[in-house]
C-alpha cells in the first residue's frame, strides 16, 4: 500500500562496466520480491532505512559541503585543476568513497559550477548530490534546482569512470539539460552527449561513449535491446528480418551494431514519471508482418460498432475501459460473419475484434488518447500530455483506431524483442533518482527498485496560496467559471498557467477566451514544437498559458518584476488527474524558490476521473445533495474526488505488480533470462 501526501483535492473547498570495449553489456540479475513475512520485514526495513535521523545525518554532510565549498574559493585556478585531478583519481579507485572524502569532491565539484556557471550550489542542492551518489531518491521540490543537483551528482559519477546515464522523462530535456550543464561538465574533464530520438543510429556508439549521457529511458531502453538482438545476429532469422526492415542491408559486423557503451549508474530525473507512471509500459523492437484479411475485417467491424447500442448490444465498462458483448452484438456479429475475410469468420477471432472496434468507439477520442498527424495515428502520453511517435496499440486495437479515424489501414506488428522499464532499471547496479512527488509511493519504490526516499527541505519557505476549491456541476459551467476567474487574474497584472487533461479541453478553454478577445497561448502536443518559446514568456505580467501535463515536468516559469508584485504566477488545476502527484507537479509551477503564488482547484462532477471510478449512484447523491443541502455538498465532493483518486492509483499500482511478477516469473523460468531479461 502507498502512502499518501498532500494533494491540490485536500485543500479547502466552497462553493555495468568501466570499460569502453565493444561487448554486449548485461543486466543484473533481477532479486525475486519478498511474501509473506518477509515482505512485511522488508517494508519495516525500507520504513527503518527513510527514518528522519537518516535525513539529518545527510543535512549535517551537506552543510558540510557547503562550507568547504565557500573555502575552495580561495584557490587559484591551477590548485583548483590539482585537487579536481586527485578527486577523480580517488573515484576511479572507489566510486563510494569515505565520507570525507565524498564531501571534498563535492564541494569540489560546487566551486566549479560557481567559477564556470555563477551558479553557487545551496545547501539543499548538496544533500540532493549526496543523496544521488548514495543511491537514493531525493524528493526535492519544485524550483530548487534539480537540474544542477543532478549534474553535481552526475560528475562524480563521471569521475568514477563508469557508465552513467542521466534519465530524463522526455527529449526536449535532454537535449535542454545537457547543453544548460556542458560548461560544468567540461570544466571538470567529465565528456558529455545527449541521445534523443532525432539522432542518428550511426552517430550513437560514439554518443554512448561519453562518461555522462543524458537520454530517454525510452531511447535507452530500446538501443539496449538492439544491442541484444546484435549479440546474436549470426544466427537468429527474427534479427535478419528486423535488419531488413530497417532498411540496412546485410547484417554488419557485431561491434559495428553495437551502441550503449554499457549499463552501471542511472541517475533517473522525474524519477516517479519513469520508475512508476511508465513502468507498465513495455518497450517492444518490431517488425510489421503483414496479416491476411485483417484490413478488411477491421474496416467491416468499425462500421459495425456505432450502429450497435451500448447496454443493449454490449456492456462499457468505464473502470477498466474494457468492452463486455451481450447477445444483440453477438447476433449481429452472426450475420456479418459470411462477409468478413475467411480467417476472421471463427467466432473467437470476431468477436475479439469487435470488442477492439466497440473499445475505440468508447473510450478512444481525438485530442485525448492520440492525434491524427500526416495521416497517421499518433498516441498521446496520458502522464506528460506528449506525443510518442512510434508507439503503437496492440494488434488489432491500433488498426481499430486507424478505421475509426478513415486512415490507410496498417499491418500489425511482430514482437522482436521486448522489455519493461521495472526489469530494465531494476537490473542497473547503481540507481537513483529526483523528483519533486515522490512521497505517495515510497513503498513500491522500495519494494520494487530497493530506493529508499529522502526528503530534501526547500531553500526558501514556500508562499503558495491554495484557495478553497470550487464545485462545478457540468463541464460547461466549468469551463465558464475557469475563463471569468483567468480574466480576473489578468486585470491584476497576474500571470496564468490553466492545467488541462486533453488537447480537446486546452483547445475548448482557448476558444472561449478567445471569443472574447483574450489572447492565449497553448501547451499541448499539437504545439510542442512551440513549447521553449511559450515557457520563455509564460511569467511575463497579463500572460494566459492553457497547457496540458506537458507544464507539469521540468517546466521553469520565470517571473517578471511586475508578477512577482502583483501575487506570483496563479495556477488554475482546471481538471483534477488520475493520479495526485500529477496534479502536486502542476501546483508545484507557482511559488518557486520562495516567490509568490497561488493556486486554483476545479472539481467538476463531470470529469473523466468521476465518470470512471465513481459508480453513478454515488454521482446522482452528489448531485442531490447539493441541490438540497448545500452547506455540505462541498466537502462530500471533496471526499468522493479523493476516493476516485485514490481508487485509481490503487488500480495502477496493481497493474505494475502485475508486470512485476510476470518478470520474477520470465527471470526465474526461462533460461535464456540470463541474458539480461530479454
Amino acid at each position: 500500500m502507498t502512502t499518501t501526501a498532500w494533494s491540490p483535492i485536500d485543500a479547502p473547498v466552497s462553493n555495468a562496466q568501466p570499460s569502453r570495449s565493444a561487448s554486449v553489456e548485461k543486466l543484473r540479475r533481477l532479486e525475486k520480491l519478498p511474501e509473506g513475512l518477509d515482505g512485511w520485514a522488508d517494508k519495516a526495513q525500507g520504513w527503518f532505512k527513510r527514518r528522519p535521523s537518516e535525513a539529518a545525518f545527510l543535512w549535517a554532510d551537506a552543510q558540510r559541503c557547503a562550507e568547504l565549498c565557500a573555502q575552495y574559493a580561495e584557490l587559484d585556478a591551477e590548485a583548483l585543476q590539482h585537487a579536481k585531478v586527485m578527486a577523480q583519481e580517488n573515484l576511479r579507485r572507489d566510486p563510494m568513497l569515505a565520507k570525507g572524502q565524498l564531501i571534498e569532491a563535492l564541494a569540489l565539484v560546487g566551486q566549479v559550477a560557481f567559477r564556470e556557471m555563477g551558479m553557487q550550489p545551496y545547501p539543499v542542492q548538496f544533500m540532493g548530490a549526496l543523496s544521488l551518489h548514495h543511491g537514493w531518491l531525493a524528493e526535492m521540490a519544485t524550483g530548487e534546482g534539480k537540474t544542477l543537483t543532478v549534474a553535481l551528482a552526475a560528475v562524480l559519477a563521471g569521475w568514477s569512470d563508469r557508465p552513467c546515464h542521466v534519465i530524463t522523462a522526455n527529449d526536449y530535456l535532454a537535449e535542454r539539460d545537457a547543453q544548460t550543464m556542458r560548461r560544468l561538465f567540461d570544466a571538470c574533464g567529465v565528456s558529455l552527449a545527449s541521445v534523443y530520438a532525432d539522432v542518428a543510429a550511426e552517430k550513437r556508439p560514439a554518443l554512448y561513449n561519453s562518461d555522462v549521457v543524458y537520454v530517454t529511458p525510452k531511447e535507452l531502453l530500446a538501443d539496449y535491446l538492439r544491442d541484444q538482438l546484435a549479440a546474436g545476429a549470426g544466427q537468429d532469422a527474427d534479427w535478419q528480418a528486423f535488419q531488413r526492415w530497417m532498411g540496412r542491408g546485410e547484417v554488419r559486423a557485431e561491434s559495428s551494431l553495437l551502441l550503449v557503451r554499457g549499463l552501471h549508474t542511472a541517475i533517473v530525473d522525474e524519477a516517479d514519471s519513469v520508475l512508476i507512471d511508465e513502468a507498465v509500459t513495455p518497450l517492444i523492437l518490431s517488425a510489421r508482418r503483414p496479416s491476411r484479411g485483417l484490413s478488411e475485417a477491421v474496416v467491416m467491424l468499425a462500421q459495425l460498432a456505432p450502429k450497435l447500442v451500448a447496454d443493449e448490444d454490449y456492456d462499457c465498462i468505464t473502470r477498466t475501459r474494457s468492452v463486455r458483448l451481450r447477445e444483440g452484438a453477438m447476433a449481429a456479429l452472426e450475420r456479418l460473419a459470411p462477409e468478413l475475410p475467411p480467417v476472421w469468420r471463427p467466432a473467437p477471432r470476431r468477436e475479439e475484434l469487435l470488442r477492439q472496434a466497440l473499445q475505440v468507439h468508447c473510450f478512444f477520442r481525438v485530442g485525448h488518447q492520440y492525434l491524427v498527424d500526416d495521416g497517421e495515428i499518433v498516441l498521446l502520453d496520458e502522464f506528460t500530455g506528449r506525443m510518442t511517435p512510434g508507439r503503437t496499440l496492440t494488434a488489432g486495437l491500433h488498426q481499430a483506431v486507424e478505421a475509426k479515424e478513415g486512415l490507410e489501414i496498417t499491418d500489425p506488428n511482430e514482437a522482436l524483442s521486448q522489455m519493461s522499464f521495472q526489469a530494465f532499471f531494476r537490473g542497473f547496479t547503481r540507481l537513483s533518482g529526483s523528483s519533486g512527488t515522490v512521497w505517495e509511493a515510497v513503498d513500491e519504490l522500495w519494494q520494487v527498485y530497493r530506493l529508499r526516499v529522502v526528503r530534501v527541505p526547500t531553500h526558501r519557505p514556500r508562499q503558495t496560496r491554495y484557495l478553497p476549491a470550487h464545485v462545478m456541476l457540468t463541464v460547461d459551467a466549468k469551463w465558464q467559471a475557469v475563463a471569468q476567474e483567468v480574466i480576473e487574474a489578468q486585470k491584476h497584472q497576474r500571470a496564468v498557467l490553466v492545467g488541462v487533461r486533453s488537447v480537446e479541453s486546452s483547445e475548448v478553454l482557448a476558444s472561449l477566451l478567445l471569443a472574447q478577445n483574450i489572447e492565449v497561448a497553448v501547451l499541448n502536443a499539437v504545439h510542442h514544437a512551440e513549447e521553449a518559446a511559450i515557457v520563455a514568456v509564460a511569467g511575463e505580467p497579463g500572460r494566459i498559458t492553457i497547457a496540458t501535463n506537458m507544464a507539469g515536468r521540468g517546466t521553469d516559469i520565470r517571473l517578471h518584476p511586475v508578477v512577482e508584485q502583483s501575487g506570483g504566477l496563479h495556477v488554475v488545476i482546471a481538471e483534477v488527474n488520475e493520479s495526485a502527484r500529477i496534479d502536486r507537479q502542476l501546483a508545484g509551477r507557482c511559488g518557486r524558490q520562495g516567490d509568490p503564488g497561488s493556486v486554483s482547484l476545479y472539481l467538476c462532477l463531470e470529469d473523466s476521473l468521476v465518470l470512471r471510478y465513481l459508480p453513478s449512484w454515488a454521482r446522482r447523491a452528489l448531485v442531490l445533495l447539493r441541490a438540497r443541502w448545500p452547506q455540505h455538498a462541498p466537502v462530500w465532493t471533496q471526499r468522493a474526488f479523493v476516493w476516485a483518486q485514490r481508487r485509481s492509483e490503487g488500480d495502477a499500482f496493481e497493474r505494475r505488480f502485475s508486470v512485476l511478477r510476470n518478470d520474477d516469473w520470465m527471470a526465474s523460468a526461462l533460461p535464456f533470462a540470463q541474458r539480461g531479461g530479454v
